[in-house]
Parts: C-alpha cells; structure tokens; sequence
C-alpha cells in the first residue's frame, strides 16, 4: 500500500507495533495541522483512476478469466490505473475481509459441531479485490493473451506478486501457487517458436 499511497501523495505509517498507532495520532500536537487516520483500503481504492470504458470492454475476456480465477482465492478482480507503473498487481482487502477468509478457511478444515458453528459466524464482508493496474505495460500484453491455459497462469503469478507485494504471511497454499505459475511459465517460455528445447 505504501508504494501506491505515496504516489497519490499520501503517508504510510506501520502502526503495528507496540505503542505506534498511539504514538502516530498524537502526531498534531507537535505538528498543527497535520491529518492522521486510520488507513482504510476503500480510502487508497479512492485514489486509483478508473479506466475508460472501452479500455475496460476490450479487457473483458482477460477480467472474465482473472475474475474465475481469482475467485479461487475468494478475491475479486477490478482493472484501474495508478502509479507506480511497475506495479502490476495490487492486493486489497480490508481487515473484515480478512477475518471473514480466516473463518471460511477454518471451517473448510473443521468438522461436526465446530464446522457447523464457523458456518453460522459467515459474514456478508466484501471480498478483498487484486487490482490490475492499467498503467502497467505487462498488464496490457498479458490482457490480450489469446492462449486462455497462458492468461490463467499469468493472472496466478500476478496474485502471486500481488501477495508478496502485500507483505502478508504466506500460507502453504500460496506458496504452491507461486511455485506452480513460476514453473509453468518457465515451461511455456521453454517452448516459445525460436528457442531451445533440450540438447
């Protein structure tokens, strides 16, 4: 986020330690004038430029497959424009929507009773979003990929980068994903016309 909030002219700071979000908001009283709030993702959303539609009509085949994809991960996918510009990918979510993957994840491995219990504790929290970012020239190639099984992968690596971007605990199913898209690519890259396939 801070990347993206930076360019939009906005400050970060990680108030996750001890002491640092209290220390942060008592920031005005040395500097007057000085705004500080809670970072909500809807509010950094705010300050990603929306595309023209027709940008958006003739990425519709590529969102249709990120969408499917991406809904895997219970993510939605939304095409923006932003900077920095060698930002592909941006994950965002919102603390509910974290919660509410934690709880969906835990009653997948739950059983009887206790699955029964997370079920009920289901919330209507919005999803979190993989925002591609239009500005980004390798979003625009890979959004007119014709080979649908290479846009698939494409759109699983740039999750993938997304997620390390987040700076997220990775979880023993992402790293699966990073590992499957990076040797796939390198597999269709094995077989590009023109280069070397084994000796």
């Amino acid at each position: 986020m801070a990347q993206i909030a930076a360019a939009a002219g906005l400050g970060v700071v990680n108030g996750g330690y001890t002491y640092d979000r209290e220390l942060v908001h008592r920031l005005p009283e040395i500097r007057p004038g000085t705004a500080v709030a809670d970072l909500d993702p809807e509010a950094v959303t705010a300050h990603l430029d929306t595309v023209e539609p027709e940008v958006e009509l003739g990425a519709a085949a590529f969102l249709a497959i990120a969408r499917r994809v991406l809904d895997r991960f219970g993510c939605d996918a939304v095409l923006r424009s932003f900077h920095p510009v060698t930002v592909p990918a941006l994950l965002i979510d919102s603390r509910e929507a974290r919660h509410e993957r934690l709880r969906a994840e835990a009653e997948v491995q739950a059983d009887g009773v206790w699955a029964d219990i997370l079920g009920a504790l289901r919330s209507g929290a919005p999803r979190a979003q993989v925002v591609f970012n239009h500005q980004c020239p390798l979003v625009r190639k890979i959004a007119g990929i014709a080979d649908e099984d290479l846009a698939v992968t494409a759109v699983e690596a740039m999750y993938g980068q997304a997620l390390l971007l987040s700076r997220r605990p990775l979880r023993a199913a992402d790293h699966a994903l990073l590992n499957r898209a990076f040797l796939s690519l390198l597999e269709h890259a094995a077989h590009e016309p023109g280069g070397q396939q084994g000796a």
